[in-house]
């Protein structure tokens, strides 16, 4: 679903459905919305349209060279040519789709992904303990949860990379925000958290231009802001009618919801 607030405005405003499949994941790029459904499509809508209009861009009926049977859970990045990077995670593998032809990047179960401004591809690997990004061909560690002291290690669930490459982690283990700067990769510094009392069950993320963050609360139904230089959360959305949010996206002035109704999904 669809707000247009003022990202700040009551969270209990009124939105409007724009896709009626369930989305899990969500992308903008050259003026369109990407998301992942559950049933292995990834559609394209274009704000403005009727949601009938929403196209098929890999999935059923769509003719693609190589791998087009995707899992009901994957996860979606877009760089800024064009190229659809899937995290498929019933197959374990990680699929590039680009001028209607597909490959296999990677054999491995990849918990989330991003592509940076840069076109830079990020994967979250090992559980979400691992950040790796893709080189060439290759895929090189940037951060391993491990090498840090215990109480900056993390189990991220989402990530978000600007285009200075700072990396924003969603780190599901402790409710928390982690920024990292590739400069002292090291040293991660906590931006946003989720008070465990509240009970989180943090499941997306997303990072504007100007530094808002962004993440959905499932269990809770709220997608929560935390504004430059304050760790504390804001509720900018209750989701209506016992809706379940899955994933965020804003864009100018507007912010679209991924949402089911079953709260294992």
């Amino acid at each position: 679903q669809h707000w247009s607030p003022d990202l700040g405005a009551s969270s209990r405003a009124l939105g409007r459905e724009v896709l009626s499949a369930p989305c899990s994941s969500l992308c903008w790029h050259e003026g369109g919305i990407y998301a992942t459904d559950f049933s292995g499509n990834i559609l394209c809508w274009k704000p403005g349209d009727a949601a009938a209009n929403a196209r098929r861009v890999v999935g059923q009926s769509v003719a693609v060279t190589g791998i087009n049977d995707l899992g009901q859970y994957c996860e979606l990045a877009i760089s800024p040519t064009g190229e659809v990077f899937v995290g498929d995670q019933d197959n374990a593998r990680l699929v590039s789709f680009e001028n209607g032809s597909s490959r296999v990047l990677l054999d491995d179960l990849v918990r989330t992904l991003f592509c940076s401004p840069a076109g830079v591809l990020y994967v979250l690997l090992s559980g979400g303990r691992v950040v790796q990004k893709l080189v060439g061909s290759t895929f090189q560690t940037v951060i391993d949860a491990e090498t840090l002291p215990a109480d900056l290690q993390f189990e991220g669930y989402a990530i978000a990379v600007t285009k200075e490459e700072v990396i924003y982690l969603l780190d599901d283990r402790n409710s928390r925000i982690l920024r990292i700067d590739p400069a002292e990769p090291l040293k991660p510094s906590v931006v946003g958290e989720v008070p465990s009392e509240q009970d989180p069950d943090l499941c997306s993320l997303f990072v504007t231009e100007a530094g808002t963050i962004y993440v959905a609360d499932h269990d809770q139904g709220k997608v929560l802001a935390f504004r430059p230089g304050n760790i504390c959360p804001t509720e900018v959305l209750q989701c209506p009618d016992d809706l379940l949010p899955m994933a965020v996206l804003v864009h100018g002035r507007s912010m679209y919801v991924g949402m089911v109704d079953d709260r294992d999904s």
